[in-house]
């Protein structure tokens, strides 16, 4: 059981061509991917859980990470790396720069900050962590809660959501199902200035002409989609490279033309 999205095998073959045949494969078929609603809606949440944790949960989930992960996370938020050493005043400086990251540097963050409550689970679950079934977390996680608190535990269910992890689909199902971890509107959380602190009940969303509201919707939507523009461009230029690759092999291996 992990946040972290699993790795592809490496291709291991002693023939270069067939490596770089395979790699272009892949980079092919990654090109190819599109988000699925489902996806989407998984984006959405991580997205929700991690830009509305309250302060006293930002700190704890900082307090827990490794000398490393600081320094990682200086990198993912494009912070100096001095800054990561600012006691309680990391915290404020973390959440301004949350918004408007990409999906792996948001998942690579919340992996970070929820890794204590991540391995209390596995720990609670024990041979059960690598595929737990709803019966299985929902009697471990009420001790986890208590421990590291609802917010970072429900951070955790919503990154879980986003990995290849077998348990993807029953975290999907927490989410859907379990009222403890309800997503709060994160335009609502946006508009009062304030992160959301805990569970807190939802008024259906009316329509109304705010037009501060009306702006936050809309500067969600030009962030959605220039997360999508750069996943694509960044899959172009990856299937670029290996066709370039790809033909630098062949080349050097066309035998030499008679004179």
């Amino acid at each position: 059981m992990s946040p972290t999205k699993a790795k592809k095998d490496e291709v291991a073959s002693e023939d270069p061509e067939a490596e770089a045949a395979a790699r272009e494969g892949e980079a092919e078929a990654t090109e190819s991917e599109e988000l699925s609603e489902q996806d989407e809606i998984d984006i959405e949440r991580l997205d929700a859980a991690l830009t509305t944790l309250d302060d006293e949960s930002l700190r704890r989930g900082l307090a827990g990470i490794t000398e490393k992960q600081r320094q990682e996370l200086a990198t993912q938020l494009n912070l100096p790396r001095a800054t990561v050493h600012l006691g309680d005043g990391l915290a404020p400086l973390v959440r301004r720069k949350l918004r408007g990251l990409s999906v792996d540097r948001q998942h690579a963050i919340s992996t970070a900050l929820t890794q204590r409550a991540n391995d209390s689970t596995v720990e609670a679950l024990g041979e059960n962590s690598e595929d737990p079934t709803r019966a299985d977390l929902d009697e471990v996680l009420p001790a986890v809660i208590e421990e590291h608190g609802l917010e970072l535990v429900r951070l955790m269910v919503a990154s879980y959501t986003i990995s290849d992890a077998p348990c993807r689909e029953v975290m999907r199902e927490l989410l859907d199902t379990d009222e403890r971890f309800a997503l709060p509107d994160t335009a609502a959380a946006a508009a009062a200035g304030l992160p959301s602190f805990g569970l807190v009940s939802r008024v259906p969303a009316k329509a109304d002409d705010d037009p501060e509201r009306a702006e936050l919707r809309e500067r969600r939507k030009i962030a959605k989609a220039e997360r999508r523009a750069a996943a694509q461009r960044e899959r172009a230029a990856k299937a670029a490279g290996q066709a370039s690759r790809r033909e630098a092999l062949h080349a050097a291996k066309r035998p030499p033309t008679p004179r």
